[in-house]
């Protein structure tokens, strides 16, 4: 029987192997099957039903795509940013709380911290069902962080590699605990990619726009012949040019992230106003979009024909974070020669890069003797 699941695909990974040998997908580009002749109504709610994970961005980025195509406003409305920074919200919460005890649990450290973020969890207000005033998110932080989310922020803005060692060994709490306990792994340096801004230019989205499909299919996508990677350190609105050194300060950046989207509403600094999202007609029936979600930024473009009473998908294509950064010859494979397939800390060193990158799809590992398949992906 055919699941959701199935149909996404698996990454198969090689550890201790050369590019482009180490890192292998079966991912399809589903969106264009699925959608062909579908009208643009529809077309949305299809996409989210099939891509579960960050389906709140998908429907979202659907919607501004097809509405560029049929070059209707692309401005996404205030109830749809404030949505967005409510599920991308979630997404880190539920990441930090369930997944990372997991991921980065390091061999021989104190394996008390699953329960204590899951009792942290039960009052975290972004997983409630209904809303839950503006000042939750930020009191839940300090309770989580130790410290006042934003003195927390400033510092990490200041030096954040800096700022996280001297939070990890001061704060007492699960969470400073663990990524301290992590670090000695997953401090380890990282050769990273170009960072993925194209949608800070319209020029350079109709320049990616015409590559597609051209230079470059959807699930290997490069930008100006590179490889690329995105995550919540590339945002159109980060200030700092420098990416993070190692998996460990992306980690950081991913609590950085849950901070800002946790302030109040601001124009590229925190609350609804930090995560970009926009879309822009590219030519005629053609629509470009794009969403900054919890693993980094979502591309989608449609095409349509027919009339304007009869209009339908005649194409449709999707490029997730997880093409980018799981390229064959990306930031992550380019990791994957140096993790050993073998040793006390191979499965540690793998689950660590993988929960950085935070690929969207389940990854199984080709090895003997690695063990690092987890359930959740």
């Amino acid at each position: 029987m055919t699941t959701i699941q199935s149909l996404a695909g698996t990454l198969q990974v090689r550890p201790g192997l050369q590019r482009p040998h180490n890192l292998a997908s079966d991912r399809r580009a589903l969106a264009g099957v699925l959608l062909a002749g579908r009208s643009p109504a529809e077309a949305p709610h299809l996409l989210a039903s099939l891509f579960t994970l960050c389906g709140h961005a998908h429907l979202l980025c659907a919607t501004l795509a097809l509405a560029a195509a049929q070059g209707q406003d692309t401005s996404a409305s205030t109830a749809q940013r404030r949505a967005l920074r409510r599920e991308t919200a979630r997404d880190h919460a539920l990441r930090i709380g369930l997944d990372w005890p997991v991921e980065l649990y390091v061999p021989g450290a104190l394996p008390a911290w699953a329960d204590s973020s899951h009792r942290s969890l039960r009052g975290c207000p972004w997983l409630a069902e209904a809303p839950r005033p503006e000042g939750d998110g930020t009191a839940w932080l300090a309770d989580l962080l130790g410290t006042s989310p934003l003195a927390w922020l400033a510092l990490w803005e200041r030096e954040p590699a800096e700022w996280l060692a001297q939070w990890c060994e001061r704060e007492r709490g699960w969470l400073p605990a663990l990524l301290h306990a992590c670090a000695p792994l997953a401090n380890r340096v990282l050769q990273p990619a170009p960072p993925l801004r194209v949608h800070g230019s319209p020029s350079d989205l109709c320049a990616f726009a015409a590559g597609l499909g051209t230079a470059f299919e959807a699930t290997a996508p490069t930008w100006r012949g590179q490889c690329a990677e995105t995550g919540t350190w590339t945002r159109l609105h980060e200030s700092r040019a420098e990416l993070p050194a190692s998996a460990w300060e992306r980690f950081g950046a991913r609590i950085a992230d849950l901070v800002r989207l946790s302030l109040p509403d601001a124009s590229g600094r925190g609350g609804a106003g930090w995560l970009a999202a926009g879309a822009l007609q590219t030519g005629i029936g053609e629509g470009l979009a794009w969403v900054e979600t919890a693993r980094g930024l979502l591309i989608h473009r449609a095409r349509i024909d027919g009339r304007p009473a009869d209009r339908r998908v005649a194409g449709y294509d999707v490029v997730a974070p997880t093409d980018w950064n799981f390229h064959r010859l990306g930031v992550v494979a380019h990791a994957l020669e140096r993790v050993p397939a073998e040793g006390r800390e191979a499965g540690a060193l793998l689950r660590i890069l993988m929960a950085a990158y935070d690929p969207c799809v389940r990854f199984a590992v080709e090895s003997r003797t690695v063990n690092a398949e987890l359930p959740h992906a």
